[in-house]
């Protein structure tokens, strides 16, 4: 089995020495790690060559003549790969060294799955570490009520296309023979493009989870997406009420500005499946999605013109003025 790195980057000097070293340190190594640097101005260039010089056959770099942004240039370094897996890296992150060997054997123990996440740790711009929480806290990703459900698959798949995508890229690892691979990730506003891999493996049943931490993620000033910092569980109960859509469960939404993230969150999404509705070359139909988006809405409006009707219609007022 062929193991390909996709690593994308941009500015990347500060934390890219521990990035790399952490992939060269695995118990099971690659075959090949892909660089795609999106015409970084600092010193990455120079700190590749280094490593290229030294491991000639290991990196294959791609240099953009301009910024194309994470997205497109995500898309550019998957389809460079030509291992059976391709395991996702980020640029200021750090690998535990049984990551690979732990990605690997789930793939042979699971032949039908097509990709693979996993939690991770957090660590600061220090790579000091967060004893409290992990990366899917920071997320707000309530995986404990995913996991006690019955059916583990379709309720991932809710949670990712309704309420928040769940799967960091950084912690992706998927099997290179999927058709949606070669054709052109879609630029849609607030689709990051670790959903729409993570939506196209969700819908085709073969996204798996593993509740194990093979990464350190870093949270710090200058990445490009992040995570919670504050209020974790609150955000993870919040969550947990868009997926079951039932306002007043576990009482969880105290005030207004609780209820204004949710039906942020529900009209954010319904934009996104909206354009995901347009695009001609998916294998999958989202329209239940967007049906059960649009009940959720209402639902979420009628409890708050009931609770906090001033507030519910200044609400609308703002959003009518702003259309």
């Amino acid at each position: 089995m062929k193991i390909s790195v996709a690593l994308i980057v941009y500015n990347g000097a500060k934390y890219l020495r521990t990035q790399l070293d952490s992939i060269l340190a695995q118990t099971h190594k690659v075959d090949e790690i892909i660089v795609c640097d999106d015409a970084s101005y600092d010193n990455t260039k120079e700190i590749l060559d280094e490593y290229k010089k030294n491991n000639p056959n290991l990196f294959f770099f791609h240099y953009n003549n301009q910024n194309i942004g994470p997205t497109k240039n995500i898309e550019k370094a998957i389809q460079a790969c030509t291992g059976d897996i391709i395991i996702l890296a980020d640029q200021d992150d750090y690998w535990e060294t049984n990551r690979v060997n732990r990605i690997v054997k789930w793939f042979e123990q699971n032949p039908t799955m097509n990709g693979v996440f996993t939690n991770g740790s957090l660590i600061n711009s220090k790579g000091e570490l967060d004893n409290k929480y992990g990366l899917w806290d920071a997320m707000s990703f309530p995986y404990k009520t995913i996991k006690s459900k019955n059916e583990l698959n379709n309720n991932l798949k809710l949670y990712i296309n309704t309420v928040e995508n769940s799967v960091t890229g950084a912690t992706l690892a998927i099997r290179n023979n999927l058709a949606f691979l070669k054709q052109p990730f879609p630029i849609i506003k607030n689709l990051v493009h670790d959903r729409w891999l993570a939506i196209n493996l969700a819908e085709n049943n073969s996204l798996g989870i593993l509740d194990n931490k093979l990464i350190r993620y870093r949270i710090h000033s200058a990445q490009a997406i992040g995570g919670m910092t504050k209020n974790i569980e609150k955000y993870i109960e919040l969550n947990a009420n868009l997926l079951e859509g039932i306002p007043n469960i576990n009482n969880s939404i105290t005030s207004f500005k609780d209820l204004r993230y949710i039906l942020n969150k529900i009209e954010i999404n319904l934009e996104i499946q909206n354009e995901i509705l347009k695009i001609e070359t998916k294998d999958f139909d989202n329209t239940n999605y967007i049906f059960i988006l649009k009940n959720k809405h209402k639902i979420y409006l009628e409890y708050g013109f009931e609770k906090w009707p001033i507030f519910s219609r200044l609400r609308k007022f703002k959003k009518l003025f702003i259309a």
